[in-house]
């Protein structure tokens, strides 16, 4: 099924995205009325393959993830945003639901929240028995919209408003090789101990010895990526890791 661009603006971050922007690109044609990409300073060719997609393309200088999404939600011409990371995917079955969504009037809820699927590294679709983290994407800017935080994504909604759930999925494809999945956590990790609020000393000593193990098993069974074989204890070992190094960051500063 497809139908006319709903009346949203579609929203993207991008930093030297020039090897996957197009599949994101492609992914959402039809879906809005407009295409904004922000770019905080992109020195490949991801500005000229966003406009060569009829994108309206944006320099905004990085100020970390929340305050860079807001800044590009004020570029936008509708009220409706759905907001995709340059790495990610709309497939097409999310793509009609969104659409649908639209066919007749406006949605009641003013916020719903996207199935977002990791896809592992060199993999072209999500492993077997797939979990996925609801995060929110499509929403309207009279009564929704993200926080100055630079860590983290966090939607803040207006009170007495409703927030939905679509149930398709979208892909994340968000690291290129393991060597990309390293380089990137250690960039979150220290902008996590570097911008989230300053937690207790012993709450850090302790979290120090219990962060690992207990994200693997979440990693391994809660989330399952024990069903992805080899792949899915790297991802699990490399994401605890990373949890376990932002704590010990966040200590780190601490005893300084």
């Amino acid at each position: 099924m497809s139908g006319k661009p709903a009346p949203l603006s579609v929203l993207i971050r991008s930093l030297n995205e020039g090897d996957r922007i197009a599949r994101t690109l492609k992914s959402v044609q039809g879906l809005g009325q407009e295409i904004i990409v922000v770019d905080s300073g992109s020195t490949d060719d991801t500005v000229e393959i966003a406009e060569s997609f009829g994108a309206k393309v944006i320099h905004n200088p990085w100020g970390g993830f929340g305050p860079q999404r807001s800044f590009g939600e004020k570029q936008c011409a509708f009220d409706w945003v759905f907001y995709i990371d340059a790495d990610e995917v709309v497939t097409p079955e999310l793509k009609d639901e969104i659409l649908q969504l639209f066919n007749n009037d406006e949605p009641t809820e003013v916020c719903f929240l996207i199935r977002n699927t990791m896809v592992l590294p060199g993999d072209e679709k999500p492993r077997l028995f797939a979990d996925y983290r609801k995060v929110p994407r499509l929403y309207n800017l009279k009564h929704a919209r993200i926080k100055l935080d630079p860590s983290y994504d966090r939607m803040q909604v207006d009170d007495g408003y409703r927030v939905g759930i679509l149930s398709a999925r979208q892909y994340h494809y968000s690291f290129r090789n393991w060597g990309h999945t390293i380089a990137k956590l250690n960039y979150t990790s220290d902008l996590a101990a570097q911008t989230q609020e300053k937690k207790p000393l012993w709450q850090l000593r302790l979290r120090l010895i219990t962060e690992f193990p207990v994200e693997m098993f979440k990693y391994l069974f809660v989330r399952r990526f024990i069903f992805a074989g080899w792949k899915g204890f790297a991802f699990a070992a490399t994401q605890s890791f990373s949890r376990f190094m932002r704590i010990l960051k966040m200590l780190e500063s601490r005893m300084h």
